[in-house]
């Protein structure tokens, strides 16, 4: 297997000397081979632990939504094989939760670094009891000699106590830990705790988003309550469940709003052409899908001098047979 020399951190280039262009809008190779096997499906413990699962899942179509507003080439990955070559020039695989480079790739599977025009900008890891050790010491060490620029260390917090939450139980400085790279060494973010809240939260420069851990969240959904945030809107992505009952509520203010305008122009009718006019205009309202039409359009209805005459205005709108 060709072995490629590994990236170095470079120090600062005299102003005469300048970095050749870097395609990125060109997808890089995903591999499934011998040499370079793709991960997926995954049969560690990980596969069966629904936690753990909900938050990559989250993560994965949350970070992917945002990237994709932004208009530029990108590419998010779960539970890859990604082969890469360290320090010691010895070749190396891993599998990172979540990896986002600056660059597509051709699809699911291995990633290979001698493919890459430049680094990952990012890779996120959720602990467990069994990686946690080397989320913390042999990954970290990896990521910041290929010059992964950003690096994350979420922990799922697999327990309903309140003090577990607010310390956190698998890492040493709280649930969400952080680090970006700087000249060669990762240097740590800043993470908050409100009380007020019972929140975590953290500021992702490469990603230029919030990352949010919300207790009530936590209690009450499978993912663990974990959210990116848009800096544009203040507002955490929804999840998919929360996206259905958002679309649910919403479809529930209208029929009511429909029913609503439905009730005063039948009042409306009943009182300018009597009972008879008001149950046809319900009937013919509830025959089609054509939207009920606002009261001003009926007040338009309602300058024909007879019911017969109305009642052909409300059959040309909602385009009903005679």
């Amino acid at each position: 297997m060709a072995i490629t020399k590994p990236w170095t951190v470079p120090a600062e280039l005299p102003e005469t000397e300048l970095l050749p262009p870097v395609d990125l809008s060109r997808p890089i190779p995903s591999w499934n081979t011998p040499d370079y096997p793709a991960e997926w499906p995954r049969s560690d413990e990980m596969s069966t632990v629904p936690r753990h699962v909900a938050i990559l899942n989250y993560l994965l179509n949350a970070l992917s939504r945002l990237l994709k507003q932004r208009g530029r080439p990108f590419g998010v990955n779960q539970d890859i094989g990604f082969h890469f070559v360290d320090a010691d020039n010895q070749a190396q695989r891993c599998e990172p939760d979540i990896i986002v480079m600056p660059f597509p790739n051709t699809g699911r599977g291995s990633l290979r670094r001698q493919d890459m025009p430049c680094p990952p900008d990012c890779v996120i890891e959720v602990a467990s009891p069994s990686t946690k050790d080397n989320d913390l010491g042999l990954k970290k060490d990896w990521y910041a000699w290929m010059g992964v620029r950003e690096y994350w260390v979420l922990d799922p917090v697999d327990s309903d106590d309140p003090a577990h939450f607010e310390i956190g139980l698998l890492l040493p400085d709280g649930p969400l830990m952080g680090w970006q790279l700087e000249q060669g060494r990762y240097e740590s973010l800043r993470t908050f705790w409100d009380e007020g809240a019972r929140s975590w939260s953290a500021y992702s420069p490469v990603l230029d988003c919030g990352i949010l851990l919300v207790q009530e969240l936590h209690r009450q959904e499978t993912d663990g309550g974990y959210r990116i945030v848009n800096p544009e809107t203040g507002e955490p992505l929804a999840t998919a469940s929360e996206k259905d009952a958002l679309l649910e509520e919403k479809d529930a203010q209208l029929a009511e709003k429909e029913r609503a305008i439905e009730d005063a122009v039948t009042a409306m009718a009943q009182l300018r052409y009597g009972d008879s006019a008001a149950s046809q205009l319900r009937l013919m309202m509830q025959r089609t899908a054509t939207p009920v039409p606002e009261v001003e359009v009926v007040r338009g209805w309602m300058t024909a001098p007879s019911s017969a005459e109305f009642l052909d205005l409300v059959r040309q709108y909602f385009g009903l047979a005679w």
